[in-house]
């Protein structure tokens, strides 16, 4: 017994040796993880002078000076420069901002994806804790050409009802904040309340305008919401390791197309944004159909994803595809069924798939807001706010979205 505690002593004594010396040695560091992020819009025009931000965040800040170079692919052309290619970290300091911007070079047709990744560092523990960010780099913004009938309905307006239109129209700033309810903050957004995204959207008179009602649509980057939408529709199908590509039609899905992240494009359209002139307010809301053919109220936001287009052509084709169910491949053909059971990358199954005009989810407090749009040429100034939410939403996102008018259109 007395030998036993002997041991045990010695034990004891040991491991509190090894942790002292552990504790007092400066040598023995751990990983630094070093992630990278878009601050607000990841989508930029050639001729866009704003810029994209990337925040840079080690986990812990570093007890001497450090450095870390940032890299970019995909830019062979120099379409994009960086402000800084080697960020300088002083001792204490865990964050960064690099910007990119464009070159003005008016040289692309189609959008263009750009990796940009941690490189090499001054200190081996220092490394990428993920695989960067990705940002895309569209053509110089096409200005709508206004027909003759459409030059017609606008002076009829200013005739009517005393304002220029025109002060909504072509390439208008646009600030868009998303605030996210309490749930999906904590397990999809990292714990952030809300994000912002600045940038401008491409407007022109909708072919549903009238003589008594002025109609606009969104043509490019509407609500100034067009990057957010793209970074939840990845993270909930071809980019979803946890869920989406753990089940075998999804993940047999995205093998069929041969997903690439550097050569999908995403846009999307907004129509139907009636003006009251009498009131001042927006209608924007309308009745249409979801994924699974249900009527609900909702923006009758109209998307474009290129690898969705390349999934609906293998379907019209009636493709099989070989699909591992228990241990045994089984071949499959690509049905509206099938895609639904589960290997549905089409936008409209995973955003907005809630009615918008009551609370459909019944949080308490309640996440829902009434969807309202107001226009005001005094203060140069179109607003809307709306609930929005995505697949396995925990609730309703807040949005709210100002938009800067050219003139005062008086």
């Amino acid at each position: 017994m007395k030998l036993m505690r002997m041991i045990t002593m010695f034990f004891i004594i040991a491991c509190i040796i090894t942790a002292c010396s552990n504790d007092d040695n400066p040598n023995v560091e751990m990983t630094n993880g070093v992630t990278l992020s878009v601050v607000g819009n990841a989508f930029m025009a050639e001729d866009d002078t704003e810029g994209i931000n990337i925040h840079v965040l080690m986990a812990f800040a570093p007890n001497k000076d450090e450095t870390i170079e940032i890299v970019m692919t995909g830019n062979e052309s120099n379409i994009v420069r960086i402000d800084h290619n080697t960020l300088h970290f002083k001792a204490g300091q865990k964050e960064a901002i690099v910007k990119i911007q464009s070159n003005a070079k008016h040289m692309l047709s189609t959008p263009k994806t750009i990796s940009i990744k941690v490189g090499k560092t001054s200190n081996p523990h220092i490394k990428a804790a993920d695989e960067g960010v990705k940002i895309t780099i569209t053509p110089d913004s096409d200005m709508p050409v206004l027909t003759s009938q459409q030059l017609q309905l606008i002076e009829g307006y200013k005739q009517k009802y005393g304002f220029d239109i025109t002060a909504m129209l072509g390439k208008v700033p646009v600030e868009a904040t998303v605030s996210f309810n309490t749930a999906d903050k904590e397990s999809f957004f990292k714990g952030e309340s809300q994000a912002t995204f600045k940038g401008f959207s491409i407007i022109t008179l909708s072919e549903k305008a009238t003589e008594e009602t002025p109609v606009l649509k969104m043509i490019e980057n509407p609500m100034g919401l067009t990057s957010f939408f793209y970074d939840i529709l990845k993270r909930k199908t071809v980019e979803d390791n946890e869920f989406f590509l753990q089940q075998p039609y999804g993940n047999a899905i995205v093998q069929a197309i041969a997903y690439d992240a550097s050569k999908e494009q995403f846009s999307m359209t907004l129509d139907d944004i009636k003006l009251v002139p009498s009131s001042g307010e927006i209608e924007f809301i309308v009745q249409r159909s979801n994924a699974y053919d249900e009527m609900i109220y909702a923006l009758p936001f109209v998307y474009y994803f290129s690898a969705w287009e390349r999934v609906k052509k293998l379907r019209d084709e009636g493709t099989i595809i070989y699909v591992k169910e228990n241990d045994k491949t089984v071949g499959y053909q690509i049905t509206d069924e099938f895609l639904m059971a589960g290997g549905s990358i089409d936008p409209q199954r995973w955003l907005a798939v809630s009615d918008v005009s009551h609370d459909t989810f019944k949080n308490s407090p309640s996440d829902w807001i009434e969807p309202k749009g107001y226009f005001d040429f005094t203060n140069g100034t179109m607003s809307f706010v709306f609930p929005w939410d995505f697949d396995a939403a925990n609730g309703y996102e807040q949005i709210r979205v100002t938009y800067t008018l050219q003139n005062r259109g008086l």
